[in-house]
């Protein structure tokens, strides 16, 4: 049976305005329908924000997801950690579109997209989800909740950032005063680079261009981490920069 996509991107438009979680709908047969899901919520919200993008691995085909409309929000950031479902945080490396390509059916190679960047910044991932019980959901279907985004906070910018040692930064995440993650290296990719020039190759070719003014996000260095409603937490890069959010 062929599934239903739009009364998925209704059902998961209407659980983003209603504040209730759903169940699945359907079960989702391949990646196509997952990103046609995650197009019509974009489509329906506005114009994206950017994109996230992880890899488990230095190998491993990157998850990329949109970041809707409004989800971008400076430093030190605040949100009603009471009207969320969970509150999770992630400290990544992220960076901004400086320059627009246009759709294509062509690849784009690694200078062309690495030409179109311009600050990297400290970011920090806020993950909520619309899907009930998220835990025994099928991942297909949390990748077409965008995988879990809820928004992206911008810090500090690092401007030479082309040149950095990436596998050996020491990245902190500390949260009421309490330092929860101190060590050096983290992210499963290892290079932030890699997801970062591929997903401006899929968006390219596959999801209608990039545009200056988003930003790319490229995956957790610290893991996903919750906490309840009143944390404070202070994610850093050492020698890099900061980012902050109060829930």
């Amino acid at each position: 049976m062929t599934p239903d996509i739009s009364y998925a991107v209704r059902t998961l438009l209407e659980a983003r305005r209603s504040g209730l979680q759903v169940a699945p709908p359907f079960a989702l047969p391949d990646r196509s329908a997952v990103y046609a899901i995650q197009d019509g919520v974009a489509q329906a919200t506005g114009p994206v924000a950017g994109w996230k993008v992880g890899a488990r691995s230095p190998t491993a085909e990157p998850n990329p997801a949109p970041l809707l409309a409004g989800a971008l929000v400076p430093s030190p950031a605040t949100f009603d950690g009471k009207a969320m479902h969970m509150i999770g945080v992630e400290v990544e490396i992220s960076f901004h579109i400086a320059a627009d390509i246009a759709a294509r059916s062509t690849p784009v190679g690694r200078d062309e997209a690495l030409a179109a960047v311009g600050d990297a910044f400290v970011g920090m991932e806020i993950v909520d989800t619309r899907l009930a019980n998220f835990k025994q959901v099928d991942p297909e279907w949390l990748l077409a909740d965008n995988q879990m985004n809820h928004a992206l906070v911008v810090g500090g910018p690092i401007k030479d950032w082309r040149g950095l040692d990436w596998a050996g930064r020491e990245v902190r995440l500390v949260v009421d005063g309490k330092t929860i993650v101190d060590q050096k290296g983290g992210l499963g990719a290892v290079d932030p680079v890699r997801p970062l020039a591929w997903m401006i190759d899929h968006a390219v070719r596959q999801r209608g261009g990039i545009a200056k003014g988003q930003a790319i996000t490229t995956g957790s260095w610290t893991g996903l981490r919750y906490f309840p409603p009143g944390s404070r937490a202070r994610g850093e890069f050492v020698g890099l920069g900061t980012v902050e959010a109060s829930f």
